[in-house]
């Protein structure tokens, strides 16, 4: 016996299980992977990060690109950027279908990188709670060490609302 679910049902039940779903569409690791910081998602009150991770698109290239998720708070009183883990292990080589998740937890761990072979995730994430009832800023992704050379990713971000009307917005970084 087969049962169908409506798409609509489907989404229903997606929000339910990992949270809301925002991305930044994908954009040039070229552009956007040169050792400097670039906001790509706003956020408005206080929400749970159930995931926040980095995905390739096409294989990326470089000699040792260092990557770190981060924060910023806008209010109630502009400070930040924070690190939101510590900066992952290389990203120079990952192929399409790799990721780069922050994993949570204590600030201090590092950023996990899912396996070289692409479209598998292979790190439990602890969610995390960010802002508060009238806070706004943004997460941001931060590249170190070397440029990358070539590539796309984008970056994702799901989340449940902890506070009335919090929510997230993606920054468009074209590629």
């Amino acid at each position: 016996m087969t049962h169908n679910y409506a798409p609509s049902t489907r989404a229903r039940i997606a929000d339910l299980n990992i949270g809301m779903r925002v991305e930044t569409g994908t954009y040039s690791c070229l552009t956007y992977h040169h050792q400097d910081q670039w906001e790509v998602f706003n956020y408005f009150g206080c929400i749970k990060i159930t995931n926040l991770f980095c995905e390739w698109i096409t294989d990326n290239t470089g000699a040792g690109t260092l990557f770190q998720f981060n924060y910023t708070t806008v209010l109630p009183a502009a400070v930040g950027p924070f690190p939101m883990g510590a900066v992952s292990a290389s990203v120079a080589a990952l192929v399409a279908g790799s990721r780069v998740v922050m994993l949570g937890g204590a600030v201090a761990t590092a950023h996990g990188l899912t396996v070289a072979t692409g479209g598998y995730s292979d790190v439990a994430v602890t969610p995390t709670i960010l802002g508060g009832d009238g806070h706004t800023g943004t997460i941001g992704i931060l590249t170190t060490t070397a440029d990358s050379t070539g590539g796309t990713a984008r970056c994702v971000l799901t989340y449940v609302p902890m506070s009335d009307g919090a929510y997230v917005t993606g920054n468009a970084l074209p590629v």
